[in-house]
């Protein structure tokens, strides 16, 4: 990324950003002045401060790069995606039904398959049993039925990892594989452009960031030098001198605290900025692309420890209500065939 191509592509929005945060600062600190700080100042200033910003920004660039590249305590890409994952529950069910039809029919299909077996063999022993027998025997074994077909149905999904070769009598028959594994350079395309399409955003990103203390302390020191160093040659020696003494020390310092955070602010609320911002890192990385590749090209149990997480926090409901539903259907034997 050219992070001065990304600063001349943000400029419009960011002049917003700035002018902004410079006249909420002056209407703060300078409450008596009729005027706080004149427009064509505001705008010079504002002009001295894109332009050092971009003159300056690949030292920054290069900085956020390093911290989160880090190989010891840098950002872990998939605790970030299964985290988006895990707490937006309506992309993860979208996510999981254009994505995974072919998996929900098979546990569809392979409930239906080992319900009709197990009723089979509840029959017969229904047949066996007294009434008292009858009624406690069929919700229960519903009951426990429902939940291990579920489990071993979600199982069959995500397990095995590699390829299992089936032999009988020394033949080759075929080869087993959790179903998502199976289908992994399919599934991969759908979950990169799903990914790049609603979560590599610049709030989701930076609210995962503030997850992780160390990376974001880390991050706001760099941040923070660099933008007082950038405020500092704005201003100009004269300014940051002059100031000082016309308002003194500690007041200096609250006045460019203040402007950082507003600054800050207005950067994470400029939906513009992370749009445009957005667009260009996608389109320079290729980012999409070389997220699919990378997913195309991990080892099937990499894989799987990617996409399982996600989907196994509410795992327990699916087999729970595979039980629920097996009891139920149970009862309902007990009293058709009563």
């Amino acid at each position: 990324v050219d992070s001065k191509k990304l600063v001349d592509r943000i400029r419009g929005p960011l002049e917003k950003v700035i002018e902004g945060a410079l006249g909420s600062v002056s209407r703060s600190h300078f409450q008596r002045s009729s005027n706080y700080l004149p427009d064509s100042y505001r705008r010079r200033i504002t002009q001295q401060a894109i332009d050092k910003i971009q003159e300056t920004s690949p030292d920054l660039w290069k900085q956020i790069i390093a911290i989160l590249c880090d190989e010891r305590n840098g950002i872990d890409n998939d605790g970030m995606i299964v985290k988006v994952f895990t707490e937006n529950k309506e992309l993860l069910n979208r996510f999981f039904l254009s994505m995974g039809a072919p998996e929900f029919r098979f546990i569809e299909h392979c409930g239906a398959a080992m319900g009709f077996i197990c009723g089979v063999v509840q029959l017969i022993a229904f047949n066996n049993l007294s009434s008292l027998g009858r009624a406690v025997f069929l919700p229960t074994t519903g009951f426990f039925l429902g939940i291990i077909t579920n489990w071993l149905a979600i199982m069959m999904v995500f397990k095995p990892a590699f390829p299992h070769p089936i032999r009988f009598c020394g033949l080759h028959i075929c080869n087993v594989q959790g179903l998502f594994l199976k289908r992994q350079q399919d599934v991969a395309v759908l979950y990169s452009k799903m990914l790049c399409d609603h979560f590599l955003s610049f709030n989701k990103v930076v609210d995962y960031l503030q997850t992780l203390p160390e990376i974001w302390s880390k991050l706001k020191q760099a941040y923070v030098a660099h933008s007082t160093r950038v405020l500092r040659q704005t201003l100009g020696i004269s300014a940051t001198w002059l100031a000082p003494l016309c308002l003194g020390e500690r007041q200096f310092q609250i006045l460019e605290e203040d402007l950082k955070k507003a600054l800050v602010l207005g950067l994470y609320e400029a939906a513009t900025i992370h749009k445009i911002a957005g667009k260009y890192i996608g389109k320079v990385t290729k980012i999409e692309k070389q997220n699919c590749k990378a997913l195309q090209s991990m080892p099937p149990d990499e894989f799987e420890n990617l996409l399982h997480p996600v989907f196994k926090e509410d795992e327990w409901i699916l087999v729970l209500l595979g039980g629920v539903l097996g009891a139920i259907v149970g009862i309902a034997q007990v009293k058709v065939l009563s």
